[in-house]
């Protein structure tokens, strides 16, 4: 139907009222934008315009989100979500799982559960022991950080945990290196030594530990041996100032103190010239204990049993049994050079002269194909007498020398250690067959694995295979030996079997113990 005439005017009508209404809203907008221009012409507009596009700015960047980042990776490890130990689990050698987070963590701090002992409550200050030098108002100190120094990861600021599955290691390594330390805690002597020969009476998990090999060492080395199972706790992060295992590491570093000689000395006899080893790795445990905590209280411990060690160096070369007697060995020499270099990296005073002349020994002793020998050129390695013939030869000495080496300043690229480095990977730590130990020598192992690390590389990896193939399944566990290894090597006559299971636990520690020295 179409529309009538009312309709359309009234149609139109209402058009026309738009079209005005339209036209009076276009002069008023043209009015109001007229005064906006004059009113913002002035100085005052301006100001206005000025902080109203600052704020804006401001804004947009408050609300703007982010860009998306690359996700960075850290690794999993038992420091992340502590775990009881629990000595059913195996020890496996799989890789850690990665999780992600939100930044590259490289040195986690690691938060270590207390050991408890209960002590009487006497002010500090009173003797050396004290963890400072002035009478405070109770005995109380924060251990994480304790006095002159705190806490960074296992090992502090000079490697941490952070390298542990970045180079080979895993949670399976941790949880053998984890109950080796609880081995060694429970068979520590209420004295706070670790008793070569009669270890076994603190034997309280059971039956006595018992298995092949030789199980009581010598009383002789009581302080070498001692000196070795306080390298394992300390290799961990643990001190006796923080740490789960801080009272045993207490009572072991103030028995081995009370050990020492006027003239510096720990645990050397000069009636029986192989203690010279006690003193070495003596210096070794307090040069890292003092590294570590930086308990002022130990650095003159360290710092006598440095001068020890340089005043009983040969003029130009190494050591041998006794003070510069005359005679060089590569293994005496060895142990000397980390021991000093333990003192280097706590800040003690080292001469370079030191280092050189060791390094002018394993020069001598090394013959044209990277061989390295005892006494003499590419001669053999050292041995037990009541041992000779029932084990193959191992390469030790070279395994000494090329750790050393690197250590006094060479760089890896150098031929004669290069040439080591061919030799110790065509002789790989082997023990498929447990009930056979002709080829066990932990000893070597151990040299082996730090110079091979410092080596790097393919070979590196290899030999981290085959070092965690003979050590982790062969761990014991369950009853009172639950984390020890047999003494059945040829250095177990002489310390037993707390030897075998510390120098293991440092071995399988070589992943957050040492960085790798730069290369110029």
């Amino acid at each position: 139907m179409g529309k009538g005439k009312a309709d359309d005017e009234e149609y139109y009508e209402d058009e026309g009222e738009v079209g005005e209404e339209e036209e009076f809203e276009l002069q008023t907008k043209e009015q109001l934008r007229n005064k906006i221009i004059a009113i913002f012409s002035t100085s005052y507009g301006i100001s206005v315009l000025v902080h109203v596009g600052i704020l804006l700015i401001l804004a947009a960047i408050i609300i703007s989100s982010p860009p998306a980042e690359k996700e960075a990776v850290v690794i999993a490890k038992r420091e992340v979500k502590p775990q009881e130990y629990d000595e059913e689990l195996k020890r496996d050698m799989e890789k850690t799982p990665k999780i992600e987070a939100e930044e590259q963590v490289e040195k986690p701090i690691i938060i270590l559960e207390e050991e408890v002992e209960v002590t009487q409550d006497v002010p500090k200050g009173t003797d050396l022991s004290n963890l400072s030098n002035k009478n405070l108002d109770s005995t109380s100190v924060v251990d994480a950080y304790g006095v002159g120094g705190g806490a960074a990861g296992a090992y502090g600021q000079r490697w941490g945990k952070g390298s542990l599955a970045r180079e080979g290691g895993s949670e399976g390594t941790e949880s053998a290196v984890t109950a080796a330390l609880r081995w060694l805690k429970f068979h520590q002597s209420a004295d706070g030594r670790w008793d070569a020969a009669g270890w076994q009476q603190n034997c309280s998990r059971g039956p006595r530990c018992s298995g092949p090999g030789t199980e009581a060492g010598n009383s002789h080395y009581d302080v070498g041996i001692t000196s070795l199972a306080l390298l394992a706790f300390l290799g961990n992060g643990h001190t006796h100032r923080f740490g789960t295992f801080k009272a045993t590491v207490n009572k072991g570093l103030n028995w081995l103190k009370k050990q020492q000689a006027a003239d510096g000395s720990v645990g050397y006899d000069v009636s029986h010239g192989e203690s010279i080893y006690n003193h070495s790795i003596a210096t070794m445990a307090l040069c890292e204990a003092y590294a570590v905590s930086r308990d002022f209280t130990l650095k003159r411990y360290a710092e006598q049993a440095v001068k020890f060690c340089v005043d009983s160096q040969n003029p130009g070369l190494g050591w041998k049994y006794g003070v510069r007697s005359g005679r060089n060995d590569t293994s005496s020499t060895g142990w000397f050079v980390l021991a000093l270099k333990a003192g280097k990296t706590a800040g003690l005073e080292v001469p370079d002269a030191a280092f050189d002349g060791a390094r002018n020994w394993f020069i001598r002793a090394t013959d044209s194909e990277g061989n390295v020998g005892y006494e003499t050129p590419g001669g053999g390695s050292s041995f037990l007498g009541p041992n000779d013939g029932k084990y193959d030869v191992t390469p030790c000495m070279t395994a000494v020398s090329v750790i050393c080496r690197i250590f006094t300043g060479e760089r890896r690229s150098e031929d004669a250690i290069r040439k080591g480095a061919k030799v110790l990977a065509d002789n790989p730590p082997t023990w498929t067959d447990p009930n056979n130990y002709r080829k066990v020598n932990m000893y070597y192992w151990y040299y082996g694995t730090y110079a091979m690390f410092q080596v790097g590389g393919d070979r590196w990896k290899d030999w981290n295979k085959a070092m965690q193939q003979s050590l982790l399944p062969r761990q014991r566990q369950r009853g009172c030996e639950d984390g020890s290894w047999d003494p059945v090597c040829e250095w177990a006559l002489a310390a037993g079997r707390v030897y075998t299971t510390a120098i293991n636990a440092l071995t399988l520690e070589i992943y957050y113990r040492y960085e790798r020295a730069e290369q110029q």
